[in-house]
């Protein structure tokens, strides 16, 4: 009972913040719709992607997971063990399970390594365990480990369900990676893990005096993301992404604690995306939790926006990447 798989990240268009009402939270159900593009990184060795191998077995008397030749433990385990659980009661198997996984980008440094993995993990699992379900199904599983997971389940662009129940709250693919025009150039400022994950930061929104009209304003922007990507009008999909990081950040700015994530370099880039815009190339900046920053531009653009932004001060690497694939079973095992 081996199997595995290979998802890719995703970066959030219209995102979301904060954990669902009490009852539900261990649903991990999102505050609103969102919207995002699945990536596929264009640079030798990064493509972006999360490979998992997840083996079932009467051989091991504890569940067992290694991240990037990291053994997990404590609440990152147990996080994993959330989508496992679900597909073994479903699957009616009690057997332990042995799990590898590795990034080929950064890991917990906001560039959505938790989407991909915890994708990559429930197809892997599922498909180890005999499963047959919807990509909408499975991606409902994979949400328990993390909301944006669910998108990383598609390729191309994907529509996340806030839905309000474990069947309700699921992602759809809007249209292929090919049916609309957006590339990403991603300013990698810093590779670390962040300090404060972005667990700890969910658990902190509600403080925010702001949080309340984000959820607000992100539920009508989702709709208005969704309609813009299927007319095939970039600018108003570029510029309601950059609304909306904003509205984001200032949740996390204005929480208690406060949540900086940005850095000089941040701001700096954030600059550069909006001189470029004023002197003609049509080009966007969003940024999930942390300080690497996404530049949203037609696929002719990428080089350009890619150069500009490369010899920024603090930028130590630009990653193009071009709309991803769906999530897919490999024969290729970790172990």
């Amino acid at each position: 009972m081996k199997a595995s798989a290979i998802a890719f990240s995703n970066i959030a268009l219209v995102k979301y913040w904060g954990r669902s009402a009490e009852e539900r939270s261990a649903l991990n159900i999102p505050l609103n719709d969102t919207v995002s593009m699945t990536k596929y990184g264009l640079v030798d060795g990064i493509c972006l992607q999360s490979h998992t191998t997840v083996e079932f077995s009467e051989q091991y008397d504890q569940d067992t997971a290694v991240l990037n030749s990291n053994p997990l433990r404590g609440s990152r385990i147990d996080r994993i063990r959330r989508v496992i659980d679900a597909l073994r009661e479903l699957a009616g198997i009690e057997l332990k399970f042995m799990m590898q996984s590795r990034n080929d980008f950064p890991t917990m440094a906001g560039l959505a390594s938790s989407a991909s993995g915890f994708a990559a993990l429930g197809l892997a699992a599922a498909s180890a365990l005999g499963l047959t379900m919807s990509r909408e199904k499975l991606s409902s599983y994979v949400r328990l480990g993390s909301g944006s997971a669910a998108r990383s389940v598609f390729g191309g662009f994907v529509y996340l369900y806030q839905g309000g129940s474990h069947e309700t709250a699921y992602a759809e693919k809007i249209c292929s990676c090919d049916e609309f025009d957006m590339s990403v150039a991603i300013a990698i400022i810093d590779e670390n893990e962040k300090p404060v994950s972005s667990e700890e930061g969910h658990a902190t929104a509600h403080s925010s005096p702001f949080n309340d009209i984000r959820i607000i304003k992100s539920q009508q922007q989702a709709e208005i993301v969704r309609k813009a990507i299927l007319e095939n009008d970039f600018t108003t999909v570029g510029r309601t992404a950059e609304e909306n990081c904003k509205y984001m950040h200032a949740v996390m700015m204005t929480s208690d604690p406060p949540l900086f994530y940005w850095s000089p370099a941040t701001l700096n880039v954030m600059k550069t995306i909006m001189k470029l815009r004023s002197a003609g190339m049509e080009c966007y900046f969003t940024i999930d939790a942390g300080p690497n920053v996404h530049c949203l531009c037609h696929r002719s653009d990428l080089e350009s926006v890619a150069r500009e932004i490369s010899g920024i001060d603090g930028v130590q690497r630009v990653v193009p990447a071009v709309a991803g694939k769906d999530a897919f079973v490999t024969d290729e095992h970790l172990f």
